[in-house]
Parts: C-alpha cells; sequence; structure tokens
C-alpha cells in the first residue's frame, strides 16, 4: 500500500501519554506541516500557538474544564505538548483552514512516531473570558478564535 495512505490508516486518537517530551524538532516538523496545509485563496491567515510546558497545559485544561463543566479528571490526556490553530475571528475560511492543517500535524504526528488527539473543547470555550486569556497569554492573538487543538506526546500504549 501507498505509504501517504498508510499513515492515514495507522493515525488513530491516543488517550494515555507517557511523560517524555516532544522533542523540539518534531514541533518544528509539526509546524512545517501545518504551513504546508492548504487555506482558502492561499490567504494563510492562520496562527500555530504550540505550548510544551506541562504546567501551562494543565492550567489552560483546567479553565476548559471549569468553563466547559468538565469532571474533575479533564486534562486533555495530560500530553507533553499541546497544539493550538487558530484563526482570524472574521475569516469565513478560519474554521476550514484550521482543520485542514491540523489534519496536516495529525498525519505528521503518526509519521513522527508521536501519539495525538483532537481535543474540541477548546474551541467551543474559547470566548470564554478565562480561557481567552490564557491563548492569548500562551500566544494566541487576541483577535483570532481557536480553530482546532490536540494533545500531542509519545503514546503509552499501542
Amino acid at each position: 500500500m501507498n505509504e501517504v495512505i498508510q499513515n492515514m490508516l495507522d493515525r488513530h486518537s491516543c488517550r494515555v501519554f507517557t511523560t517524555q517530551p516532544v522533542e523540539q524538532e518534531k514541533i518544528n516538523d509539526l509546524i512545517t506541516a501545518a504551513v504546508w496545509a492548504p487555506s482558502g485563496m492561499n490567504c494563510q491567515t492562520w496562527h500555530f500557538t504550540v505550548i510544551t510546558d506541562v504546567e501551562k497545559i494543565q492550567q489552560l485544561a483546567a479553565a476548559v474544564r471549569k468553563a466547559d463543566n468538565r469532571p474533575e479528571n479533564y486534562n486533555f490526556y495530560a500530553p507533553t505538548a499541546f497544539f493550538i490553530v487558530s484563526g482570524e475571528r472574521d475569516n469565513r475560511n478560519a474554521m476550514l483552514d484550521g482543520a485542514a492543517a491540523m489534519e496536516n500535524v495529525l498525519l505528521a504526528a503518526t509519521s513522527l512516531g508521536l501519539g495525538s488527539c483532537w481535543i474540541n473543547q477548546v474551541r467551543d470555550v474559547c470566548d470564554d473570558p478565562e480561557v481567552h486569556a490564557l491563548l492569548t497569554q500562551f500566544g494566541m492573538p487576541d483577535h483570532h478564535i481557536v480553530a482546532a487543538a490536540a494533545s500531542l506526546g509519545y503514546a503509552a500504549k499501542e
């Protein structure tokens, strides 16, 4: 089978990660994969925010948990990296462009030996004041909304 198609078939959602950090070289590869996604009229108005500080990831998870009424153990599955794709609030293609970029990230993660899990809740509550404040503190432009987010790291089990 074609190796690209095989990579698509191998990709799955990982919900148990090890504590091993994701190497910066792999983070850079994921950003490159996101940048090369198609975007409406090739405008590329997206922004990629990658959080690799586990405490900051859990701070964001706690804010999302509170805003979305999630159970106490909600923690994005405790990843060592968290990838956020955001887009300009008024760009009608922001969500579609972000989804295309995130698909590239998820497929690239699989090809790099990383586990991944798309996390929709961040998108759902990105306008909550506490969540939005953290997102901008972590690097998302203030006039952006979250199109997609994903937990990344090394899978603790197959």
